[in-house]
Parts: C-alpha cells; sequence; structure tokens
C-alpha cells in the first residue's frame, strides 16, 4: 500500500535542499485548457507502455507466503 505523505507548505531546513532552491520552485495550479489537453500515458507512449507491460507480465506473479 503506498504511504500518503503531506505536502509540506514551507521551508524546513535540512531536508537536502536550501532556501533558494525551495524559493526557486515555481509549480503553479494546471489551468482548464491544460487539464483538457491532457492524454493518457499509454496514447503518448504507446511503445513504452509496451515495454512496460511485457517487463511486469515476465516477472509472474509473487510468491504467496504462508
Amino acid at each position: 500500500m503506498a504511504v500518503k505523505r503531506e505536502l509540506q507548505k514551507a521551508f524546513q531546513p535540512d531536508r537536502g535542499y536550501t532556501r533558494e532552491d525551495w524559493d526557486a520552485v515555481d509549480n503553479p495550479e494546471l489551468t482548464d485548457d491544460e487539464m483538457r489537453q491532457m492524454r493518457p500515458f499509454r496514447e503518448v507512449f504507446p511503445e513504452l507502455a509496451r515495454e512496460i507491460d511485457k517487463e511486469i507480465a515476465a516477472r509472474g506473479r509473487p510468491t504467496r507466503r504462508t
């Protein structure tokens, strides 16, 4: 199960980046137009999606723990 982490709202020192790095990040919300233009991964990268599927299938089912 994936771990859900809280988004960091303010700079905290000693986390692997500087205050300048934190201030330089610009990540605005997506606009409605950008959302409309989004396409599924498999549509944008069909060859890569097929390769990923092959790799996952080659691993087989996980062994059952008893």
